[in-house]
C-alpha cells in the first residue's frame, strides 16, 4: 500500500534513464527534485526529451532505469491502482489537447469535478468562472469540435487547473495562443502556484521566460541542467 508522504520532494529522479524499445536513451543519467510549490520551466530544442520527462512525471511511463519518486513514494512498483490515484492530483496540458470532441467545453471542464463528486451547483459556479477568466465565456456551450486551436488550448489548460491539482505540467501550453493571451495564462499558472501548486511549463517562448522569472530545467543532449531564475537561456537550449 502506498501512503502519500506531505514531507520531501514532490517530485524526484535519480540515475534515470528512458528508452523506447531497442533504441538509444532519449534521457540519461536524470537527476532532478522538485520542492513542493516550485515553479520550473522547461527548456530544450525538440526532440531533446521534454514530453518524455513530461510523461514520466505524470507517470503515464516509467523510467527504464534508476528511481521516480512522486509525492514521496517510488513509483517504480506501483500498481495500477496507485498510479491511479496519484493522477488524479496532477494536472496535465497536452500539447495534442486530449479533450472529448463530441461534448462542450463546459462539459470538458467539469469533468474533473463531476469524476470528484462535487455538486453541479459548485461545478458550474467554478466552470463559469474560470472559463470566463482563460475569455471562453461566450463559447462554453459549443461542442469541443467547433473550437479553434487556440480555444481548445484554453479549455485543456481550464480542465488542468479547475481541480486545484497538487503539480501542474505544461506541455507548450501558450503554443497556439497570441502574446495577450500567453501572458494571462501565465499568471494563472502563478496564481495557482501561489496556492500551492508545483508547476512545470514546457515551452520554446524566450518571451515568457523572461518576462516570469522562474529557474528553468535544460535539456541537452540526453541530459539536464537547471538555470537559475533570471539567468540568460542560451538560444541553444531554446
Amino acid at each position: 500500500m502506498f501512503e502519500t508522504q506531505e514531507t520531501g520532494p514532490i517530485i524526484e529522479l535519480e540515475k534515470v534513464g528512458i528508452r523506447y524499445g531497442r533504441g538509444p536513451e532519449v534521457l540519461s543519467n536524470i537527476d532532478l527534485s522538485l520542492q513542493r510549490g516550485s515553479f520550473h520551466f522547461l527548456t530544450g530544442k525538440s526532440g531533446a526529451g521534454k514530453t518524455s520527462l513530461l510523461s514520466m512525471m505524470y507517470l503515464w511511463q516509467k523510467p527504464s532505469r534508476g528511481r521516480l519518486s512522486i509525492f514521496g513514494n517510488n513509483v517504480n512498483f506501483a500498481n495500477r491502482n496507485s498510479l491511479s490515484l496519484f493522477r488524479r492530483r496532477i494536472g496535465v496540458v497536452f500539447q495534442d489537447f486530449r479533450l472529448l470532441e463530441h461534448v462542450s467545453a463546459f462539459d470538458n471542464v467539469a469533468l474533473p469535478l463531476r469524476v470528484s463528486g462535487m455538486s453541479e451547483k459548485e461545478i458550474r459556479k467554478r466552470v463559469n468562472e474560470l472559463l470566463k477568466w482563460v475569455e471562453i465565456d461566450r463559447s462554453t456551450s459549443a461542442i469541443t469540435s467547433t473550437l479553434s486551436g487556440g480555444e481548445k488550448q484554453r479549455v485543456a489548460i481550464a480542465r488542468a487547473v479547475i481541480n486545484r491539482p497538487d503539480i501542474l505540467l505544461a506541455d507548450e501550453p501558450t503554443g497556439n495562443v497570441d502574446n495577450g493571451i500567453a501572458t494571462k495564462l501565465m499568471k494563472l499558472f502563478v496564481e495557482l502556484n501561489k496556492l500551492g501548486t508545483t508547476v512545470v511549463i514546457a515551452t520554446h517562448n524566450e518571451n515568457l521566460i523572461n518576462e516570469f522569472k522562474y529557474p528553468c530545467i535544460c535539456l541537452k543532449n540526453h541530459n539536464l541542467t537547471i538555470v537559475p531564475a533570471g539567468e540568460k537561456i542560451h538560444d541553444m537550449e531554446i
